[in-house]
């Protein structure tokens, strides 16, 4: 087997490594560019209610979600859809997107950045900088511009189902 062959990844529900971006919303990293020698970072993300990212777009990478488990208000472009479980949602590099979770309970999502996009580096780091206190909005900007991930407007508000 040559250095850089990609492994198979097998791993059950509740498996991989965790990054936190507040007390109950986290990802569990399921596959990372060095995983599968940058083909694709995947993770399963866990929302709380009424919240989401702000809008933004990614400037080198695809991306992919697929609603396990919720209701979610999507917003790609300027179309905005209530979608919820069993959803497939494609997002192509240098389009703008948002989501939030407007049901009552935690909203389970897949997430794909296709290539991988470093997105667990930049998931750390947006981590340390949300559980910080104050939250340093100037600090996540930078972080973002590090990882070619531009805010291009405010996270979505949506009323609870």
């Amino acid at each position: 087997m040559t250095e850089n062959a990609i492994r198979p990844i097998i791993q059950e529900f509740e498996q991989g490594e965790r990054t936190f971006l507040s007390q109950t919303w986290y990802q569990v990293w399921k596959t990372t560019g060095e995983t599968t020698n940058g083909v694709v970072d995947t993770w399963f993300e866990v929302i709380p209610p009424q919240m989401g990212p702000p809008e933004h777009k990614h400037a080198q990478f695809d991306e992919c979600f697929w609603i396990v488990k919720g209701t979610f208000l999507i917003k790609v472009a300027e179309h905005t859809v209530k979608a919820t479980e069993g959803a497939w949602i494609f997002v192509p590099r240098g389009m703008a997107h948002a989501f939030c979770n407007i049901g009552t309970e935690d909203g389970q999502m897949l997430i794909e950045a296709l290539p991988a996009g470093r997105m667990r580096p930049y998931f750390e780091e947006v981590g340390a900088v949300l559980m910080s206190e104050p939250v340093d909005q100037q600090a996540l900007r930078r972080v973002g511009e590090r990882y070619g991930i531009i805010e291009v407007g405010p996270p979505l508000q949506g009323e609870t189902e």
